[in-house]
């Protein structure tokens, strides 16, 4: 099982190595020293090798809170259960794209429900692993690579909410 998810994963990597283009060079970018001769601290801006001067970009935004329960945010990807199910369905739905996007935005851990097989016990078919890895490919969409490894690094939370026991009655 885990050498066809490896292969699975290597051949998204592959094709979207082979889908997507190089950038176009960029300057190279000269850090100055934490403190010059006279101990003053750098200009904040770094210099161009040309000696003109630009402005990083702000830093990427925070991370996602992890989330407690994956049901709701995979629910919005019920509309991709025929793609990922069936091998004749040749293209996920608009609403399936959709609902990809916002699960890479608001829990993209919980897509590791997806690729390990965990919800193929809530499908009446089993979702294909290969489909699956390809799907931000198919919706025009990527998933960070943090996510992926995350599946083997942190605690996925879990499918179903966690249900409080229920207490017994005292009996009369």
């Amino acid at each position: 099982m885990a050498s066809s998810k490896l292969n699975a994963l290597f051949l998204a990597f592959a094709m979207a190595a082979a889908i997507l283009q190089p950038s176009e060079a960029r300057p190279q970018i000269l850090k100055p020293d934490c403190a010059d001769q006279h101990g003053q601290a750098p200009n904040p801006a770094p210099v161009v090798s040309s000696g003109t001067t630009i402005s990083l970009p702000p830093p990427p935004p925070s991370p996602p809170a992890q989330p407690t329960e994956c049901l709701t945010p995979l629910l919005g990807m019920m509309p991709c259960m025929d793609y990922l199910t069936n091998l004749t369905v040749l293209t996920p739905p608009t609403t399936c794209c959709d609902g990809l996007k916002a699960v890479i935005k608001d829990a993209p851990v919980c897509l590791c429900h997806g690729m390990n097989g965990d919800m193929n016990s809530f499908m009446p078919k089993p979702i294909d692993p290969v489909r699956m890895m390809m799907l931000p490919l198919v919706c025009g969409t990527t998933l960070p690579l943090q996510t992926i490894f995350s599946c083997n690094t942190l605690t996925v939370p879990p499918i179903m909410p966690a249900v409080a026991p229920v207490a017994p009655t005292p009996s009369s």
